[in-house]
């Protein structure tokens, strides 16, 4: 019994050795395994910070883009709203004008209506012949740019007609000199004198646009108007100038 107990470790010392063996080359691979895991989860953190600083620049660089085009979307309506305003505003002129213009036209048939009751239909009231019924003088958003408006009308009997021409002179002073400029000086050589052609009134000229430009420091102080028919004076007349009209 003694003798069989002395052998049995004897015989277990042999298996000892491999398994320490193995737990050796386990705790190996487990080291190398470390080895290589380690930097490979550094380096894959490394990745993940930079995409993460990546993905924050992009999702920056999307929201000053966003931010970028609703600027420009804005600037664009604002842009379509003033052309909006400025067309009606446009339009409101347009308009305004277009009654300013009716207004004249209204004042103008009343004062034909006028020289027709005074004059045309009265040929026994006054000399026979052709007198200046109205002067109207407006004042443009140019300096020293008139728009002016004449009504002739016939005194006599209902059956003359009136073919004459109608002349205009303006004087007043120049730098302190007296001056004198003609229809012709005053229209830029467009007209040297209005046709005159009717039976009862007549409103020259027959544009609505038709100007008289004042010379430059020019001082005008009167209107001298003249209607002649085949070089004979039928009536010389003269206005004193004002911007709210000449009557006579």
């Amino acid at each position: 019994m003694d003798n069989e107990t002395q052998v049995e470790p004897a015989a277990e010392q042999p298996a000892t050795a491999p398994a320490a063996a193995s737990r050796s080359g386990r705790q190996r691979l487990l080291n190398w395994a470390l080895l290589v895991v380690l930097p490979v989860c550094g380096w894959l953190g490394w990745m993940a910070a930079m995409s993460s600083g990546g993905m924050q620049d992009y999702q920056r660089l999307r929201d000053e883009r966003a931010a970028i085009h609703a600027e420009v979307e804005e600037s664009r309506l604002r842009q379509q709203q003033l052309e909006v305003d400025l067309l009606v505003a446009r339009q409101a002129a347009a308009d305004n004008q277009a009654v300013v213009d009716d207004l004249e036209q209204q004042l103008f048939r009343l004062q034909q209506d006028l020289a027709q009751y005074q004059g045309a239909l009265v040929p026994n009231a006054m000399t026979h012949g052709v007198r200046i019924q109205a002067f109207e003088l407006q004042a443009t958003d140019v300096p020293g740019v008139f728009r002016y408006k004449i009504m002739v009308s016939r005194v006599g009997n209902e059956s003359d007609t009136v073919a004459a021409d109608l002349l205009l002179n303006l004087k007043g002073t120049l730098e302190g000199q007296p001056a004198e400029y003609s229809l012709a000086e005053l229209t830029v050589g467009q007209t040297e004198s209005l046709a005159l052609n009717f039976r009862y009134f007549q409103v020259v000229p027959g544009t609505e646009d038709a100007e008289l430009m004042l010379p430059l420091g020019f001082e005008p102080q009167q209107i001298q108007l003249r209607v002649e028919h085949e070089g004979k004076v039928l009536l010389e007349q003269t206005l004193e100038w004002t911007e709210t009209g000449a009557r006579s």
